[in-house]
């Protein structure tokens, strides 16, 4: 009974890992990192990161007492819990290898779309890039993304575009006809990718697992009191010396009435109806275009918070260094208007990000010290895309069973919400 219960777990872990590496992976396209365990036991599973600097330009020969600091800002990376499936079976459900290859085959495909869907997920909910097309062109449509993260100056460490399956079937013929497309073989298609260089996306690929994005009518909420924020680097105690950490994400405007608004929403903010724009991160130059930002939380009834924190670059209260960090045009003053532009009732999005934009960290438990308790057993083994998958099973002499527990642990962090987002056709 041990020697087939054994080969058993063994099977069906084997057809887990075979199914999850044979399937399209979003982890492969963005960022992927695995904290030493200790270090996140000690930190309750959050691990702060600091981000890229900038950097100001100071003109002239001599700059007595112009001299400046530097601000390195940081956002928490946080582990969430595993992914498991779970599952007792009496003895006599043991007998065949096929059904439990065929239930490792739907557990790896069911936890492999799950990934990708969280992912998507925080890219709809948390970045803030946004807009609605009516473009009846594939390219044009994929390009207006490239567009808008270019005209910010944005980083681009490989950037990926991914369609729901309606908007694929509206722009296929499009995109298939398109020279860097042609000649490709059928399989490529197949798994998902429609292309590579596509617009200036390194990949454009197909996705079942993207959802819904919910709006509704453009709601009559103001902001109250002229907005200022500065860029931080986080707090020295001057007495105990200890580190406060400061998410450099988000800022809390203060409005008129917060039950107007949804969090997920993507919104736009005018001074008098003129538009606050974003700027180039490099030359500080107005893009033209309104800047964009998400809610991620109500606070309040007069209080939001939203990604990414809006630093004006002719707000007069911001130092040389600070202004560095300037994302907008302009500050947002006292009764300036919020604009919602995901305005139809529900959306399927598609997504576009750059690899940097978001990271996922993988958990490890301490396997060995499970192989050691009393007839529990542990195997564990690393997953194409990086993350640890481990299987711990055990039996019940007494009533004949056999349990296993497979899963792998992860957490999915959107570090840079201004270099992702999500766009819809209407």
């Amino acid at each position: 009974m041990a020697l087939s219960t054994g080969k058993t777990a063994e099977v069906m872990f084997e057809k887990w890992k075979e199914t999850y590496d044979h399937q399209d992976s979003m982890l492969t396209l963005v960022q992927k990192t695995e904290p030493d365990a200790g270090m996140m036991q000690n930190s309750s599973n959050v691990i702060w990161y600091p981000v890229q600097q900038h950097r100001p330009i100071i003109s002239g020969w001599d700059l007595t007492g112009q001299e400046t600091g530097i601000i390195e800002e940081t956002y928490p990376a946080v582990l969430g819990t595993p992914d498991n499936d779970f599952i007792q079976q009496r003895a006599d459900d043991l007998r065949t290898r096929t059904f439990w290859e065929r239930a490792a085959e739907q557990s790896a495909k069911r936890q492999g779309t799950e990934l990708n869907k969280n992912i998507a997920d925080a890219i709809k909910d948390q970045g803030s890039l946004f807009y609605r097309s009516n473009a009846t062109s594939g390219y044009d449509f994929i390009a207006e993304a490239q567009a808008i993260m270019n005209e910010r100056q944005q980083v681009d460490n490989g950037r990926a575009f991914i369609l729901n399956d309606r908007d694929t079937l509206t722009f296929a013929t499009d995109l298939a006809a398109r020279q860097t497309l042609q000649g490709m073989p059928d399989a490529v298609w197949k798994k998902g990718q429609l292309g590579q260089n596509i617009a200036g996306f390194d990949n454009v690929m197909t996705g079942s697992f993207l959802s819904n994005i919910t709006g509704a009518a453009d709601p009559a909420v103001t902001v109250t009191g002229d907005q200022s924020f500065a860029p931080s680097g986080g707090t020295v105690n001057a007495t105990t010396k200890v580190v406060t950490n400061v998410d450099y994400r988000e800022a809390s405007l203060v409005v008129n009435d917060s039950s107007l608004l949804t969090v997920g929403d993507k919104f736009t903010i005018e001074n008098s109806g003129v538009a606050v724009q974003s700027i180039g991160l490099a030359d500080k130059n107005a893009t033209g275009q309104a800047m964009t930002f998400t809610v991620i939380e109500l606070t309040d009834g007069t209080h939001i918070k939203v990604y990414p924190k809006p630093i004006a670059a002719d707000d007069p209260a911001l130092t040389t260094l600070e202004a560095a960090y300037a994302n907008i045009n302009t500050q947002i003053l006292d009764a300036a208007t919020i604009t919602r532009l995901n305005i139809d009732a529900s959306n399927k999005t598609n997504i576009f990000f750059d690899r940097s934009a978001i990271e996922v960290i993988g958990g490890s438990i301490p396997a060995e010290l499970f192989a050691q308790y009393d007839g529990m057993k542990v195997i564990t083994d690393s997953l194409a895309n990086g993350l640890q998958l481990y299987m711990i099973y055990d039996g019940d002499m007494v009533q004949m069973t056999f349990r296993f527990r497979i899963f792998v642990w992860y957490g999915i962090t959107v570090c840079n919400p201004s270099n992702c987002g999500c766009a819809v056709t209407y």
